[in-house]
């Protein structure tokens, strides 16, 4: 362990200053649509001309530019063209790329953000924070959205060998619970033809998302969603595959059981269960390992909307005590990726 300081405690918390400094202007950068513009812009543009494409005042658009220059987000050249940093159209340019990072800068500001500033009050009452409307379920399906994408390549990507890659090449019959805009589903609906896929969710503002976006991509005949609660399924041995994409841990613990208990009803026999979930240390010490920083930042963040995550032991405990058997795991970059068959 490095040495503590002074100095390196004040540095510690200076840029914990300048990382939220940061985060709210790229999404000042996302909603005002300069990285956009920087992005069509390869070869860099000067903030008057940026200025008038995008009709904002050039003294603060100016500033804008100076701070992300600071940031080590843009470079520019000796006629004053900004231009993004290497990388960076991607992961802040191009909305449509796979890396694009913007929606989780919206979720910051405009969801976390401002759930965090009520927080105390519910730090104090101990009660749950109602905190989902239409157009912060819309953020989050935006934010998500990276992730899902990810999750679909990988699930495309892995052997053909693989029991579950076998059944959605075949033709498998799957249910996403807790689907949100139904992104995971929609996914995989594209990359396996023969199988077909049910997304339910307790918030009907997905729901609605995600069937105009599967009318718009005709795909009406396998996929489907229902404003369903995952403590309400009714299915019995329909479900070749039944899915939980970073939703696991936003079960409240006291219907987490039941919903667990559901999937494995809907299940057929030798039937698939996967969830994708933010891994979480089982120790102390481990909270300070950066392969759980994702789940430590997420358990904060949703502390008040009563989450609570829990490690692989208990995991595994609650899957095989509800009848569970073979269950594996692989973990990456704060990921869990959990299988397990009835």
């Amino acid at each position: 362990m490095r040495e503590i300081s002074l100095e390196s405690q004040r540095q510690k918390i200076r840029d914990f200053t300048k990382g939220f400094k940061a985060t709210h202007l790229i999404n000042i950068g996302s909603k005002l649509g300069i990285f956009d513009a920087l992005n069509d812009a390869k070869d860099g543009i000067t903030v008057p001309d940026l200025a008038s494409k995008l009709e904002l005042h050039e003294p603060y658009l100016r500033i804008w530019c100076q701070t992300a220059y600071s940031f080590e987000l843009l470079d520019c050249d000796s006629q004053g063209r900004f231009k993004l940093q290497p990388f960076l159209d991607e992961i802040l340019g191009d909305r449509s790329h796979l890396h694009n990072y913007l929606g989780l800068f919206n979720l910051a500001v405009n969801v976390t953000g401002e759930r965090l500033r009520n927080s105390p009050d519910f730090y104090r009452s101990g009660e749950i924070m109602r905190s989902y409307t239409p157009e912060r379920s819309e953020i989050a399906s935006e934010a998500t959205a990276i992730l899902h994408r990810l999750i679909g390549v990988y699930v495309s990507m892995i052997p053909d060998d693989d029991p579950l890659k076998r059944m959605l090449n075949r033709g498998a019959r799957v249910l996403d619970i807790g689907c949100g805009a139904a992104g995971f589903i929609i996914q995989l609906a594209e990359s396996f033809g023969s199988s077909t896929f049910l997304g339910v969710d307790p918030v009907p503002h997905g729901i609605e998302a995600a069937k105009t976006r599967i009318a718009q991509l005709g795909l009406e005949e396998r996929v489907a969603v229902e404003h369903l609660g995952g403590e309400q399924l009714p299915y019995h041995d329909e479900f070749d595959i039944v899915t939980m994409i970073l939703t696991f841990h936003e079960i409240l613990p006291d219907v987490r059981g039941k919903v667990v208990e559901g999937a494995y009803q809907a299940l057929r026999t030798d039937g698939l269960l996967l969830i994708v979930d933010f891994s979480y240390s089982d120790t102390l010490e481990g909270l300070r390992d950066e392969a759980y920083e994702a789940g430590v930042i997420d358990q904060f963040d949703e502390t008040c909307l009563g989450v609570v995550h829990i490690d692989a032991r208990q995991q595994n405990d609650m899957l095989g005590e509800i009848g569970f058997r073979d269950i594996r795991r692989i973990s990456m970059q704060g990921i869990d990726v959990i299988t397990a068959a009835k």
